[in-house]
């Protein structure tokens, strides 16, 4: 009952992604997610805490988002219930989709950017994420991620046994060339949660360039 994308800049290198849930505080589970000049995971479906750092360490390593996602499975007997992107931080990237994930559920990938969903409305909301993240690649990729949310959710969003579900939780993350986050917004439980985000991004992005010359 989430979707997400997870991205690297090819212009500017920086790493991030967007994730939309009907569970509450989709945030926590891009804890460890992004590593500066190495590359962002996302594990949703059946989260696994502990995948993140066990991916972003792998590459840090000198692992393949292939091989990262190899040693992800050697470490989990419930390998089938995960949906799991890895991008690195030359844009390569992998996904996996467990055959015990919750339909409709699916990916795709791209050049450097990984979407994928589960209890979608359709695998159009997949289609409707990937063409809006692609629309402007000049764009800041928190823009493009934020933008690729809302297009899925305006294409049907998530959808459990008994109809629509709301998107509650949602979080962008986007990390550039520092030890801390240029972008962290979250909303951890609010129907409406896209809207209500695009609401604080919009009163964010004016003053983030700001407070950092200010620090």
């Amino acid at each position: 009952m989430t979707y997400t994308v997870i991205a690297r800049c090819p212009r500017t290198g920086r790493l991030g992604i967007g994730s939309a849930s009907y569970t509450l505080a989709i945030g926590a589970h891009c804890d460890g997610a992004v590593r500066p000049n190495v590359g962002a995971t996302m594990t949703q479906g059946a989260p696994l805490p502990r995948n993140n750092r066990l991916a972003v360490n792998s590459l840090a390593q000198g692992s393949t988002p292939r091989l990262a996602l190899s040693i992800l499975e050697q470490n989990d007997s419930h390998y089938a219930y995960r949906q799991i992107a890895i991008v690195d931080r030359e844009g390569s990237a992998v996904s996996h989709t467990g055959a015990r994930v919750r339909p409709v559920c699916g990916q795709r990938m791209g050049d450097g950017y990984v979407a994928l969903g589960s209890m979608l409305a359709g695998v159009n909301v997949l289609d409707a994420l990937v063409a809006e993240f692609e629309s402007d690649a000049q764009a800041d990729l928190e823009d493009r991620l934020l933008r690729a949310l809302e297009a899925g959710r305006d294409a049907g969003g998530l959808q459990g046994s008994h109809g629509p579900l709301q998107e509650r939780s949602v979080a962008l993350v986007v990390w550039g060339t520092q030890d801390y986050s240029d972008i962290d917004l979250r909303v951890d439980l609010q129907d409406g949660a896209i809207a209500q985000l695009r609401r604080m991004y919009a009163d964010y992005k004016p003053t983030a360039a700001y407070y950092e010359e200010r620090a």
